[in-house]
């Protein structure tokens, strides 16, 4: 089953300010130094089976099996060319080794633009939208057996659609994103959910010590949270709308609070969340930084394929090279090892099928 909307849809409508800012994102092709290949190695796993991919599906871990679920995509049309944007409700499962997905399942509705992370009773799946609205639902899913369960647990304290979120030790953290679709700001928000006590549900904790924002990054580091990058209204009067896109850079470490961090050197807006780490350092993969700011989706201005790091000795970010693709809205996770990426967008509107893997057991600092 998927969910269909028309002009009006989430993100890209006429009169939507999020929607018309994101169809507008501007992403260019940005050339940097190659990260020698014994630092960071990449290789494809097999595509997952939809010629177009999608865009911020939930994707996780249980009980070694890669599971990739819900979406969004245009799969009639282009956007440039009318076409309508569907979510979608379908899992698919990657088991270590496999050729190739097979067929998983369904989630409880179409679903997309929510957050994911493994866990040892399953992959928790928290809010995201629909054709019509945020949610605040959360749940798990679990693959047992060759069948997948979805399990409800404690819900958020309202919907949220496009934050960012990572596990921290024992702890979920979820920040910034959306409301509503038509939201004219977006969140400060930010929650933690412990896993080792569910029943407790969601807390709200202090904010990070800057502006609300959609679209960010989050990464963990043993304890300690971090959030990077995103996208809020631009404060300037223009002709028209316009992002600002977010460079700075906080971490939250349990009992210390929030630490502002150097910012990056380029914005990473929706780039792959959570973002990989090195041991202590993290990867910031992707994301759009507005070069290219109002040029028509058609002309195919590609993701930045730019890898920015953070350095926990040096303290600072630097860039650490190119990945061989550049994506946003991709959901990541870790597998055996690896980093996986699948699917995401390549340009605006435009997904990709292709499943990349980061593999960072060899990679030095």
């Amino acid at each position: 089953m998927a969910a269909r909307k028309g002009p009006g849809c989430p993100r890209f409508a006429v009169g939507n300010r999020w929607s018309a800012w994101w169809a507008s994102l501007g992403m260019a092709v940005v050339s940097a130094a190659a990260v020698p290949e014994a630092a960071l190695r990449w290789r494809q796993l097999p595509p997952l089976p939809d010629p177009r991919g999608f865009a911020s599906p939930f994707v996780g871990v249980d009980r070694g099996v890669l599971l990739v679920a819900g979406g969004a995509n245009f799969p009639e049309k282009q956007l440039w060319d009318g076409g309508r944007k569907v979510w979608h409700d379908r899992v698919f499962a990657l088991e270590a080794g496999a050729a190739e997905w097979r067929p998983a399942g369904r989630l409880p509705r179409a679903l997309g633009y929510g957050t994911a992370i493994s866990t040892a009773d399953g992959v928790l799946c928290i809010g995201g939208s629909d054709a019509r609205e945020h949610h605040a639902a959360v749940f798990l899913l679990q693959w047992r057996d060759g069948n997948l369960a979805v399990i409800p647990q404690p819900p958020l304290p309202r919907p949220i659609a496009l934050a960012a979120g990572a596990r921290a030790g024992d702890v979920m953290y979820v920040a910034g994103g959306l409301a509503a679709p038509d939201a004219p700001e977006p969140l400060r928000t930010f929650l933690a959910f412990d896993l080792r006590r569910p029943e407790a549900g969601w807390r709200e904790l202090p904010s990070w010590p800057g502006p609300g924002r959609s679209q960010a990054v989050a990464a963990a580091v043993g304890d300690d949270f971090f959030l990077f990058s995103g996208l809020r209204p631009a404060t300037a009067t223009t002709a028209g709308p316009r992002l600002e896109y977010l460079k700075d850079a906080y971490r939250y470490s349990p009992g210390r609070g929030w630490t502002r961090l150097p910012d990056l050197p380029h914005a990473a807006a929706a780039a792959a969340s959570p973002a990989p780490t090195l041991g202590g350092d993290v990867l910031a993969v992707g994301g759009v930084d507005g070069t290219g700011f109002g040029r028509p989706p058609q002309e195919f201005h590609l993701v930045p394929q730019r890898i920015q790091r953070w350095s926990s000795v040096a303290k600072t970010w630097s860039e650490a090279g190119n990945a061989p693709v550049g994506r946003v809205c991709v959901s990541t996770a870790e597998w055996g090892g690896e980093w996986i990426l699948p699917s995401g967008e390549r340009s605006a509107g435009v997904r990709s099928p292709e499943v990349w893997a980061l593999d960072v057991r060899a990679a030095g600092k």
